[in-house]
C-alpha cells in the first residue's frame, strides 16, 4: 500500500508531520510526502515539494502540485489538513477511483472542505465538535497524535509558579486575547510567554498593541518559534500552560501534559482531551480566577489521558482500519 501524504509545510520549528509520516511506515505503509514547503533536514522519506521554499509563485506551486499527483504512483491520499489541496486533486482521484482520507480538526467549513467532502471515503478529526456538519458515516474521531515515543513522560521542574505558557499558532481563532486580559486581573506576579508562528500579522499587532495599552510589556513577551525538540525543557519548567481556542484542541495542550503541565483551556475542550478541570466560562475574570484557584496536576494521571486517548500509534491503528484495504 503506497500512500500519498500530502501536507502544508515541513520545518525544522514542528517535526510532527515527520512523526505522523514515521508511524505510517512502521504501520507497513510505503509513503510519498507532498508539500507546499519543505525545510527540513529529512532525507530518509521521500519528499516532493511544491516549492515555497524556492520562491516559486501559486500557479508554479499548483501546477508543480498537479505534475506530482498524475505522475507519482499511489493507492490512496491521505490530506492533512489542507483541504484545498484535496480540492484541486479531486477531478484527477474521483476519475482514477483513488480514495481520499482527510484530515481535518476543525469546526469551520470552507469552500474547499465543502468540494472535498462530497467525494473523501473517511474523515479523521480529533474531537467530536471537529466537522460538525459531517454525517457520522463519514466522520470518525479518532483523536490527537502524540508520538509517545518522541514525547516520553518528563518531569515537571517548575521553580516559577507564577509562570503562565502559551504554545500555539498566533491566529484568531485561539483568542489569545482572553489569556492578555486575564493576565492584567491576575497579581503581578504572574507572567506570560507566547511561543508560536505569527500565522495573522494583524492580528498580533492587534495582540500587542493590546499588551501595551494594558501596560503589561514587562510582563506578557511574544518569543517566536522555537524548535520542537526545545519544547520538552519550555513544558517542564511551566506549570500551567493557556489556550482558550474555541472547539478544538491544539496538539501543544496535549504535549505539554506529557511534561506535567496542565492546559487552562475551554470546557468542551477540556472534556474532549479527558480532564476534569477547567474556566466556568470563556472569560478573563473566569481564567484568571481558575489560575490563582488551581491547586495542582497530578502528572502520572495527565500522560495516562495523552497515551490512552491520544498517543499517535492508537491515532494509526484507528484510521488504518479504514485506509488499509481488507
Amino acid at each position: 500500500m503506497t500512500l500519498l501524504f500530502i501536507t502544508q509545510k515541513l520545518h525544522q520549528q514542528d517535526a510532527f508531520v515527520s512523526l505522523w509520516v514515521r508511524a505510517f511506515i512502521k504501520k507497513g505503509y510505503t509513503v510519498k510526502v507532498l508539500c507546499l514547503e519543505n525545510r527540513s533536514d529529512i532525507t530518509d522519506i521521500e519528499i516532493y515539494s511544491m516549492g515555497k521554499e524556492e520562491g516559486y509563485g501559486r500557479v508554479r506551486q499548483i501546477l508543480r502540485f498537479l505534475k506530482f499527483i498524475w505522475s507519482l504512483k499511489y493507492n490512496s491520499v491521505f490530506v492533512h489538513m489542507a483541504p484545498v489541496y484535496g480540492a484541486i486533486g479531486s477531478w484527477l482521484w474521483i476519475t482514477k477511483r483513488i480514495p481520499v482520507y482527510l484530515w481535518y480538526t476543525h469546526y469551520k467549513r470552507s469552500f474547499s472542505m465543502r468540494i472535498v467532502e462530497k467525494f473523501a471515503k473517511r474523515i479523521f478529526c480529533a474531537t467530536p465538535q471537529s466537522v460538525p456538519w459531517i454525517t457520522k458515516d463519514q466522520k470518525v474521531v479518532v483523536g490527537h497524535g502524540v508520538d509517545l515515543e518522541f514525547w516520553t513522560k518528563k518531569e515537571n521542574v517548575t521553580t516559577n509558579p507564577y509562570g503562565l505558557l502559551v504554545v500555539h499558532r498566533l491566529s484568531r481563532s485561539k483568542r489569545l486575547e482572553i489569556n492578555i486580559r486575564a493576565v492584567k486581573l491576575l497579581p503581578e506576579d504572574y507572567t506570560m510567554v507566547i511561543y508560536g508562528i505569527e500565522a495573522e500579522k494583524d492580528y498580533v499587532s492587534e495582540l500587542k498593541q493590546l499588551v501595551k495599552d494594558l501596560d503589561l510589556e514587562s510582563r506578557v513577551k511574544f518569543m517566536g518559534t522555537t524548535p520542537m525538540d526545545t519544547l520538552p525543557g519550555i513544558y517542564s519548567s511551566h506549570k500551567l500552560i493557556l489556550n482558550m481556542a474555541s472547539e478544538t484542541i491544539d496538539k501543544t495542550m496535549l504535549e505539554s501534559m506529557t511534561c506535567g503541565c496542565y492546559p487552562v483551556t475551554t470546557r468542551r475542550n477540556a472534556d474532549a482531551i479527558g480532564i476534569s478541570e477547567a474556566p466556568e466560562l470563556d472569560t478573563p475574570e473566569a481564567v484568571s480566577k481558575f489560575v490563582q484557584e488551581f491547586q495542582g496536576a497530578d502528572a502520572d494521571e495527565l500522560y495516562r489521558v495523552v497515551a490512552e486517548n491520544h498517543g499517535l500509534e492508537g491515532l494509526i491503528e484507528k484510521m488504518d482500519k479504514y485506509i488499509k484495504p481488507i
